[in-house]
């Protein structure tokens, strides 16, 4: 009894550490392939990215893991790992649903394993099935950061049914049946742990992220993300043929309208004027980037734009904002702004030259009687 206890001991730990290494490796993977596509200066979508990578080593973990015990080991030795592949595939790699393939997964495994014509293994695959969909409706229908209690619960009692019919199909034990189960619960306590962890980890890195990246009063760009940006445009610019035009716009007068109405009036109009041009640029093109870089102003660089190709979407921003109104304590502030546009040119020896360019062109707007655009 003592042994028996020992070795259940045993293996349970090593499934403990194996689930980890199978996270952990899939982490370290996904890293460098989007370190790697990234000095390739190969664009793509990061949650796409992981999805399609995901998929791909689940996959290939759960063939290779049960080719290992064909013919050699009962073939149900990696039923709690399948169950928590179903986890990782749902909850960890959040797949996008026009990339979710798993019922095809499942069939294909079915067929791996020459389970077709079995009436258990059919049932074994519609639990599957209905257990990635309740995954999925927690995911999104339960309105928690993270809802622990209902993934651990929900995976519970699936893990059951499948252990249930799993039992009838290879006559398992009860015994062994009851020993599968509380090592289940304790795999899902620990992978439902470690996944809270990570999206812990994920939404504190985020909010630090967002922090330093966003204006605090207005929640759009700042300038540190500007300049970021801006050098890195402007370094592609130089490696290839790639294009890109920059929008400089101050609101007038608006020194005036702090001392007349307050600076909570100013702080208002500030957002007001956020507002308006998002709403302008989303839609338009969610890829053009909208930055509060001082005070009252405001830069907009479109990348993979030629100058004339905004001349449409500055004219909306520009008439949106002098069209617009603020109310602030019953009074209403109307406003203005002058702009400077240009495009960055391959003669353009540094960032500064360029930038420098359409600040010039704001103040040739703003020394013009301002309520102008002008154009260099």
């Amino acid at each position: 009894m003592l042994t028996s206890f020992i070795i259940g001991k045993a293996s349970l730990l090593t499934s403990l550490f194996f689930i980890m290494g199978v996270f952990i490796v899939f982490q370290v993977s996904f890293e460098g392939l989007k370190k790697l596509l990234t000095l390739k200066d190969f664009n793509f979508d990061g949650f796409t990215l992981r999805a399609i990578l995901g998929i791909i080593y689940i996959v290939v973990v759960l063939f290779i893991l049960q080719s290992s015990v064909q013919g050699r080991a009962p073939s149900w030795t990696f039923i709690n790992f399948q169950l928590v592949a179903v986890i990782f595939y749902t909850v960890i790699l959040n797949v996008p649903f026009k990339f979710h393939l798993f019922a095809p997964i499942v069939l294909a495994f079915m067929i791996f394993n020459s389970a077709i014509r079995s009436w258990e293994s059919w049932c074994l695959a519609f639990i599957l099935i209905a257990f990635f969909y309740t995954l999925n409706y927690i995911k999104v229908r339960i309105n928690k950061k993270f809802p622990y209690f209902y993934y651990l619960f929900s995976s519970l009692f699936f893990g059951v049914a499948y252990w249930f019919f799993a039992k009838l199909k290879f006559n398992i034990t009860n015994q062994m049946f009851g020993k599968e189960i509380f090592y289940l619960l304790i795999l899902e306590i620990f992978t439902f742990g470690y996944i809270a962890m990570l999206f812990t980890d994920v939404e504190s890195r985020t909010a630090l992220f967002r922090d330093a990246t966003h204006d605090k009063l207005t929640s759009t760009y700042n300038y540190d993300a500007f300049d970021i940006d801006l050098r890195d445009l402007f370094k592609k610019v130089k490696q290839s043929d790639m294009k890109f035009t920059m929008l400089m716009f101050d609101i007038d007068h608006f020194k005036n309208i702090n001392d007349t109405y307050g600076h909570l009036a100013g702080d208002e109009v500030l957002r007001s004027v956020v507002e308006v041009v998002q709403t302008v640029i989303d839609q338009t093109d969610p890829k053009i980037k909208l930055y509060r870089t001082g005070g009252e102003e405001f830069n907009i660089i479109f990348p993979n734009y030629e100058l004339n190709q905004t001349e449409n979407i500055v004219g909306q921003i520009f008439s949106a904002i002098n069209h617009s109104e603020t109310t602030f304590e019953d009074k209403t502030i109307h406003l203005t702004v002058s702009m400077g546009v240009s495009e960055v040119r391959k003669d353009d020896v540094s960032m500064n030259d360029f930038y420098s360019r359409v600040d010039e062109a704001l103040y040739h707007s703003k020394r013009n009687g301002r309520h102008v655009i002008t154009i260099d």
